[in-house]
Formats: C-alpha cells, sequence, structure tokens
C-alpha cells in the first residue's frame, strides 16, 4: 500500500492507494494520525470509492478538493479523463480537461441564521456550511468559532473583488482552522453569491490558489489545479 503528498489549490492531503487493501476505520484513522502531519485531511483511494478522514482522524461525508484530488490521482495512473466515484455523500462525476472538475452534490438550504449580530447564509454542500459576507483581511476568526460549534459546521467568510470574482477564507472543522482552500465551501459561498444574480459562473480566491465553480444544467462544478508534492512512499501500519 502506497501514499503522496497532494495539493489542490492549497487544501493539502496524504492520499492511500488502498484499492487492493481492506482497511478497518480504526486502521484508517490510525494512518491519518501517522501521517496527516500539518495536513488538511488523508483520502483513502478504494475501488471507486473515495473514503476521507479530517486530520483530527474523524471521517467527512465529503470534500470537495478531496474529490478533485481523487481525481486526479486516477487521472495519473490510468490516464482516464472522465472518473466517475461513490462517496458518502453519493455518487461523484469527475472529468479533466486542464482542470480537475467535479459534479459536486446537491445544495441543501437551510436558511439566514443571524449569531451575535453575525449574519449568513447557512447550507449544506456534503457538508455543512456558513457563509458570510465581509471583510477579508480584517478577519478573526475567535469571534467566529462560536458559530462553528453551534452548528457544527465550516465557516467561510467572502469579499466581492469584482462582480463574478471573489476573494475566500474558510476555517475547517475537523482541521479546527483556516485552510488554503475549501471545495465545499467555495461551492457554498458561490451558490449563495450567484443565488439572484443568474451567474453562470463564479471564480474564488482563496489563500491557496483560484476555484472556479460553475452553474450547468442545474448541476454545480468545482474545478481547479492539483499537484502532487511528493514521492510515493510505502505506508506503514
Amino acid at each position: 500500500m502506497t501514499g503522496a503528498y497532494y495539493s489542490a489549490t492549497g487544501n493539502t492531503f496524504f492520499v492511500v492507494d488502498s484499492r487492493n487493501t481492506k482497511l478497518t476505520d480504526s486502521i484508517k484513522e490510525a494512518v491519518v494520525l501517522k501521517y496527516v502531519a500539518d495536513k488538511d485531511g488523508v483520502i483513502f483511494v478504494e475501488d471507486h470509492f473515495m473514503d476521507y478522514f479530517n486530520r483530527d482522524g474523524k471521517r467527512a461525508e465529503f470534500c470537495g478538493n478531496g474529490a478533485r484530488t481523487y481525481v486526479a490521482f486516477i487521472h495519473e495512473i490510468t490516464g482516464e479523463t472522465k472518473i466517475t466515484f461513490e462517496s458518502y455523500a453519493g455518487r461523484i462525476e469527475g472529468f479533466v480537461d486542464g482542470l480537475y472538475n467535479v459534479k459536486m452534490p446537491p445544495v441543501n438550504y437551510h436558511g439566514s441564521r443571524e449569531f451575535q449580530g453575525i449574519k449568513g447564509e447557512f447550507l449544506t454542500v456534503g457538508v455543512p456550511h456558513f457563509v458570510i459576507e465581509g471583510d477579508t483581511e480584517k478577519l478573526e476568526w475567535e469571534t467566529l468559532i462560536p458559530i462553528r460549534w453551534e452548528l457544527n459546521t465550516n465557516i467561510n467568510v467572502y469579499k466581492e473583488i469584482e462582480p463574478g470574482k471573489l476573494r475566500i477564507r474558510t476555517f475547517e472543522r475537523g482541521v479546527e482552522g483556516e485552510t488554503g482552500a475549501c471545495g465545499t465551501g467555495a461551492t457554498a459561498t458561490a451558490w449563495c453569491y450567484a443565488r439572484g444574480r443568474k451567474l453562470l459562473q463564479v471564480t474564488l480566491q482563496a489563500n491557496g490558489g483560484e476555484l472556479v465553480v460553475s452553474f450547468k444544467e442545474g448541476n454545480i462544478y468545482l474545478g481547479g489545479g492539483v499537484e502532487r508534492c511528493s514521492e510515493v512512499l510505502q505506508v506503514q501500519l
């Protein structure tokens, strides 16, 4: 069983090729805690299935940039440009066209919320997100973290750079800190921003790079770059 480190526009992962090895959840948690280091999570590439664990060693239902990394990994070893796999958030369709893209799970919108004077939109895109329009430069996460625990959610703060282009920063649960990017967070934020504006595409500048969210025929697609950042190594259980 082998593994390597990857970055998806700043979202960082250890990717384990476990297609031919059956692992229990306790073994997966041990692998995560041994190899994740300062990365955001671990992706277990199983046979047409993505199992994603956050840095804390706990499974998450889905990870958008993790799914794109899964697509990049399979493309790297097989050359396939259309890749379909399952996840705990359902079936995911991916494709490669210069960027690594996935069709995202449908949005489940929970409505507007306000906590201690902070207004935002609460929705689920595979995992829950709270989206706030605000100042992305003078940002103090300490004032927003109570929302993370109240709603058991990720938190996104965005600001419009120009029409159709946003600056975004994300605090991820399970990582318990700000990450270089978040695919589901970018998707949730783009959906909130595009709602009512009739936009077909939103570009988001995260700390680690640029993500593109597109709206086509009732579906939402997330695209961006992915790169391998280490040599392939043997995973020791």
